[in-house]
């Protein structure tokens, strides 16, 4: 006999879970009552939300499916945040909350809250268990739909007398989904992709999260070597690509590089592979490819057709379409696209370097990016570090960039840090956030001094909301309305009561060529540290990222650091 907490736990346990990410309370309280000796690890954050975006961090380092646990009421809806980034981004997220007792659900009791009504459009499948018999089909039925498909956060919510009740305990269950909701074989209409690209004189390829969310990373890296066509990433497609690639443009969309916004504004066959082709990548969908036939490779067909309507729609799972056109491929003659390739990557890489060096923050990121380990892992909160940073990353490591993409949630690396330093302890983590959104969530400081967790973290500190700043500066004739954080904290000051390590960094310390003895050392002890660091860099105020494609723009139509 067994108590229904304990039968949560050894159901985790059966779906290879070892880590949890939480916070405690009333409802959940039983949950956490029996960890102790379940084989399951539980981390305390200082915040629910600190939690849900840990777990976010551990499951995108890894692939595998990341647990957080709150209470009912404020504890659940302080996961909502991390819960709908977890959908945007296609992150395998099971989140485990406490519900009042089952016979005060809908009577407005203590810390009650509807949280099966308030995350259903957020959530591929939720549920509010009802029984203590049905927790371990409940949990089997949770980590299958987490990892399937094309992966996502579900939910399960759990009254605390079904935690507390008893029941004979015959070990956890296997989920058998029905078969037509299994996914079907992929088809590859080998055939008609292979005349399109006979027939294209401009072909380039798209790469998205998908490709690393299907494990197709090799698979597709053979490919694209086999077509050398113009490619781009998107900003969760960063490190699919080989960046020594001579095809490869870098990354595309509102702050991509001009090579690749200029090329896929030109090209007559655009093949997406696992991208959403959202407006951050498009600019304005009625201009975006105008004259590209497009063939997406995706694994969720709500996915297609969103922008205008696909040429080819090749539905299933990367690890699989992929390799099946490719052995298709071989055995074709193609095209060999030089003259293409050379016009469209000809202003790529010069124009980078240049601007690494005409820009302080860029030359910054440039310096530390340059000093670190090999398959390091970058954790970027949102704002115009965020795209600074992806503009800037060069690594080959296919989960080496991390983001909130989708939701653009600010609060976002400082806890996901936590969640990808607990998952690959031996590998160089990097968390780079702003001024802003630090502030977010910088209560998770006391969980990495807690933990010992060697994170380097990287304030840009301009004093304001920058990115809103930027489009206040040129859409808003400089209202800085409500942007002005000039009355920041002083962030060495909070490193040091947090028992971290913190120095600044001013702007004109990377205006000085070569770099001077003093800033090197003080680059180079942030990264041989064993222990956590924060480096806060004083950038200036109005400094603004560009190229930069405006709402409602094309691609063709950037805004230039010259302009």
């Amino acid at each position: 006999m067994l108590r229904g907490a304990d039968i949560v736990l050894r159901c985790l346990r059966a779906e290879g879970v070892d880590l949890v990410f939480g916070y405690p309370g009333g409802a959940i309280m039983p949950l956490y009552d029996a960890l102790e000796g379940s084989g399951v690890r539980h981390i305390l954050t200082r915040h629910e939300q600190g939690a849900v975006f840990a777990a976010e961090g551990y499951a995108r380092a890894t692939g595998k499916v990341g647990v957080a646990m709150a209470t009912s009421g404020p504890g659940a809806t302080n996961l909502v945040t991390g819960i709908a980034d977890a959908k945007m981004d296609s992150v395998p997220l099971v989140c485990i909350t406490g519900q009042v007792r089952s016979s005060l659900i809908g009577t407005d009791a203590f810390q009650e809250t509807d949280v099966f009504g308030l995350t259903l459009s957020l959530t591929k499948w939720s549920r509010l268990v009802r029984s203590i018999e049905e927790i371990p089909e409940v949990i089997a039925q949770a980590f299958h739909w987490a990892r399937s498909g094309r992966p996502g956060p579900v939910m399960i919510d759990l009254p605390v007398d079904l935690l507390k009740a008893t029941m004979e305990f015959k070990g956890p269950v296997k989920f058998h989904p029905h078969p037509k909701a299994a996914d079907a074989k992929a088809e590859v209409f080998t055939d008609t992709l292979i005349a399109l690209l006979q027939q294209a004189k401009k072909p380039v390829a798209l790469v998205g999260a998908g490709a690393k969310l299907s494990g197709a990373v090799s698979e597709l890296r053979s490919l694209l070597d086999c077509l050398q066509i113009p490619t781009f990433a998107t900003v969760h497609g960063l490190g699919a690509v080989k960046q020594e690639a001579p095809y490869y443009l870098g990354m595309v969309g509102m702050h991509g590089t001009r090579a690749a916004n200029m090329a896929l504004h030109e090209t007559d066959l655009l093949l997406v592979f696992g991208a959403r082709l959202d407006d951050r990548v498009t600019g304005d969908p009625t201009r975006f490819a105008p004259d590209a036939r497009i063939v997406h490779f995706e694994i969720d067909p709500s996915q297609l057709d969103r922008v205008r309507p696909c040429e080819l729609a090749v539905i299933g799972d990367l690890a699989e379409t992929i390799p099946a056109f490719h052995e298709e491929l071989s055995r074709a003659p193609l095209p060999k696209w030089d003259a293409w390739r050379a016009i469209a990557g000809g202003q790529d890489r010069a124009e980078l370097d240049a601007a690494g060096l005409a820009q302080p923050t860029k030359r910054f990121l440039d310096e530390l990016f340059r000093r670190l380990p090999a398959d390091s892992v970058i954790v970027a909160d949102v704002g115009q570090h965020q795209m600074w940073a992806a503009q800037r990353y060069r690594s080959s490591t296919p989960r080496g960039f991390i983001t909130s993409g989708g939701l653009g949630a600010m609060g976002f690396a400082l806890p996901a840090a936590v969640g990808v330093q607990l998952a690959k302890p031996e590998t160089t983590v990097l968390c780079v956030s702003g001024d802003g959104g630090f502030q977010m969530n910088i209560q998770e400081l006391a969980t990495v001094h807690r933990l010992g967790l060697p994170i380097k973290i990287v304030i840009v500190d301009n004093k304001y909301l920058g990115m809103v700043r930027q489009w206040q500066q040129l859409f808003y004739k400089r209202n800085y309305a409500e942007t002005d954080l000039s009355d920041n904290p002083d962030f060495v000051e909070i490193g040091k009561a947090y028992k971290i390590h913190a120095q600044p960094l001013a702007e004109e310390a990377l205006t000085e060529f070569p770099l001077s003895a003093e800033t090197a050392d003080v680059l180079d002890r942030f990264w041989k540290s064993s222990e956590p660091e924060l480096l806060v860099f004083e950038c200036a105020p109005e400094a603004n990222v560009f190229p930069m494609v405006p709402a409602g723009a094309a691609l063709s139509e950037m805004m230039l650091e010259e302009d």
